[in-house]
């Protein structure tokens, strides 16, 4: 039984494992690591509360390297899937906990009218629908909270999460990057 016990660990610890997906890049003024979180149990695990589908969590390191302040906060991160151009700012906690919450749906219709008259890019135009989210539990905020990527000035490495609104349920690691552009340059980080 007591073997059973050890192998049921392992093979928890190994499924874990297999969620997390690191990438890194850096250049002469910060260093970036991140580990995006897509699977909703490894988001509850790294969290320590349910956050729900629909959302993409990336642990964030970053260590600036010029020797001044240097200000890092959510707002320099930015989602994207190569393989449909679909973006996600990051979201605050207050975001994800509000009662109510907009969402944006492309309008599939609108890129197909941009892809004939050549028009380069998407318009950005959608459908808007208003919800009730029923989100607004205060353990959820609580953690949401205190594991976020704290937003100001450094000389130090900061680490914390980094929330986006993002459906990743038909979408695989390698389509995907974070974007970082605040003062330390523009940086791409890969994931395999």
């Amino acid at each position: 039984m007591k073997a059973f016990g050890i192998l049921a660990l392992f093979v928890a610890t190994s499924l874990v494992a297999d969620v997390k997906h690191p990438g890194q890049a850096g250049n002469d003024n910060i260093d970036l690591t991140a580990t995006l979180f897509l699977e909703p149990n490894a988001i509850q695990q790294e969290l320590g509360a349910d956050l729900g589908a629909g959302y993409v969590v990336a642990r964030v390191r970053a260590t600036p390297k010029i020797g001044d302040l240097m200000r890092i906060g959510p707002d320099d991160f930015v989602l994207v899937s190569r393989k449909n151009g679909d973006r996600a700012d990051a979201v605050s906690p207050e975001m994800i906990t509000s009662r109510s919450a907009l969402t944006v749906r492309r309008d599939k219709r609108r890129r197909e009218w941009a892809e004939v008259w050549n028009q380069p890019g998407y318009s950005g135009v959608g459908t808007l629908k208003q919800e009730e989210t029923g989100a607004n539990d205060g353990t959820l905020a609580a953690a949401l909270k205190s594991k976020m990527l704290p937003d100001k000035d450094t000389k130090e490495a900061i680490e914390g999460l980094v929330y986006f609104s993002f459906d990743s349920a038909k979408t695989k690691i390698k389509d995907l990057a974070l974007i970082y552009k605040g003062r330390g340059g523009r940086l791409t980080i890969e994931f395999k």
